[in-house]
């Protein structure tokens, strides 16, 4: 766990293991922490900005993923003497660690291995449906479901009061993506991408969905970019930026939205028109 501030990115390590899920509320990272017994569960835990204060929330070795929500941790956890092969149960309890419960012990839902296919927004639990692969909401207390995507989906993202989500079409060979924005409730839906090769959401910025598609160069897993952006009340998509191969999005900015050069091993920043800042 390691954090980095100001222009000459100061490095400061202030956990030295191996952790995952991290989370930052407020003053405090929430993480997953190994116990060195399962590679797919973890311990509870978590750590000031600053490296201090570090507390396990929860010594039991058996979560597989969280989100904190104000004062409360949902999670999802093995029953004791499972493998990960069996539904987890899906429950919650205080940042602190009391009032543990279990709300679903056997949810529609399981994400071992898979991330952002839980979430929880505005009082709804967002989720692939195990069975399906479809994208579906119920309230925290597991009622009301409701399916969203029309297919099975790889990946889904919230901007506000904006749901993104991608959707899987087989393929003989390969699959393709289809991008749709929709409300929050699975309505008003705009499909704007149809049978790319792939699709990552950016950012969601002054109505303009930002995203980049993959195109393979060869066999040995390398890749380029191209990053466009859709503007959902006009209709218009463009290309602004075709990127170095191997080049990834690491995070928007002030102005616009970081790349790590995979070539030259920096960070450079790409502007909102799609052009490379000094």
């Amino acid at each position: 766990m390691t954090t980095f501030t100001d222009n000459k990115s100061t490095t400061k390590t202030i956990y030295p293991k191996s952790v995952r899920d991290s989370k930052m509320v407020g003053e405090w990272i929430y993480f997953l922490v190994a116990d060195g017994t399962d590679e797919w569960f973890y311990k509870i835990a978590k750590i000031k900005k600053d490296g201090s204060a570090f507390t396990y929330i929860s010594q039991d070795a058996d979560f597989s993923s969280f989100e904190v929500v104000g004062d409360t941790i949902n999670f999802l956890k093995r029953r004791k003497g499972e493998d990960f092969q069996t539904p987890l149960s899906f429950g919650s309890m205080r940042t602190d660690g009391t009032k543990e419960k279990i709300v679903m012990s056997k949810p529609p839902f399981n994400d071992i291995g898979i991330n952002n296919f839980i979430r929880i927004n505005k009082g709804y639990i967002y989720y692939k449906d195990y069975g399906n692969g479809k994208l579906y909401r119920m309230k925290k207390d597991g009622t009301g479901a409701k399916v969203i995507s029309s297919k099975g989906v790889s990946t889904y993202e919230f901007y506000g009061d904006v749901l993104f989500f991608s959707e899987v079409v087989k393929g003989r060979y390969n699959d393709s993506y289809i991008g749709v924005l929709a409300d929050l409730n699975g309505t008003r839906k705009i499909t704007f991408v149809s049978k790319e090769d792939s699709l990552y959401p950016i950012a969601y910025v002054d109505n303009k969905f930002y995203y980049t598609t993959d195109k393979p160069q060869d066999n040995l897993g390398n890749f380029k970019s191209d990053m466009h952006v859709y503007n959902r009340y006009t209709g218009k998509k463009n290309k602004l930026l075709s990127l170095d191969t191997n080049d990834r999005f690491l995070g928007k900015v002030e102005g616009g939205f970081a790349f790590l050069s995979f070539k030259k091993e920096t960070v450079y920043k790409v502007g909102f028109d799609g052009k490379v800042k000094k």
